[in-house]
């Protein structure tokens, strides 16, 4: 069994491009849930509430516009990173950025991805959780890698596929996780959802 649609509730084109890495077929339906939730809860359960709200809110959007859903998948993902008990989204400036960096160098953070599954009535999230790192970084290197404008939009203001990979020393857990999609924990919600592997997701339907 596997779905006829599916839909990625994300605009970011680093989720598109790991599904596409498999060749699976998918339409991009942005989710533009309000993010403001409880921040004085678990790391774990933040990403999820996010995750689902936002798989949610796309679920919605195809209903209002008449659609059957149901034998639709919504894949919906949020990202942040842990740091010394608060939890950092993206920087709102390049002031922001900067300082992030400066926090994270010479230090270890947890990148926390909820992932959520909307399959017709059945509702599946989980969330990974990636321990990263950082060398000690140079203010010179942060004021350059911040002028790039690479951190903007970025969860913990740094892309570790990007320029931001020099920064790292050490990550233990799923890479793709850091990226903004927890491949492994994916694969593992499709095996029990579908009972199929990504690779036959991607196949011809």
């Amino acid at each position: 069994m596997k779905p006829k649609r599916i839909v990625l509730a994300s605009a970011s084109p680093r989720r598109r491009e790991i599904l596409e890495k498999f060749g699976v077929r998918f339409e991009i339906i942005p989710s533009d849930a309000d993010e403001n939730i409880d921040e004085n809860v678990p790391c774990g359960e933040y990403v999820c509430a996010l995750a689902k709200k936002k798989g949610a809110a796309v679920k919605e959007k195809l209903i209002a516009a008449g659609d059957d859903i149901s034998d639709a998948l919504i894949i919906s993902c949020d990202t942040v990173v842990y740091f010394n008990g608060m939890i950092i989204g993206k920087p709102e400036n390049d002031s922001v950025a900067a300082l992030t960096l400066g926090m994270l160098s010479d230090s270890y953070h947890s990148v926390y991805s909820g992932m959520s599954l909307i399959y017709g009535d059945v509702e599946m999230c989980d969330y990974a959780k990636t321990d990263v790192k950082f060398a000690e970084i140079s203010e010179n290197d942060i004021q350059r890698y911040v002028k790039s404008g690479e951190p903007m939009g970025k969860a913990g203001s740094y892309a570790i596929q990007g320029a931001a990979a020099a920064f790292v020393e050490k990550i233990d857990g799923d890479y793709y996780n850091i990226i903004g999609f927890p491949l492994a924990l994916f694969c593992r919600m499709i095996k029990t959802l579908f009972g199929i592997s990504i690779f036959d997701l991607g196949e011809e339907k």
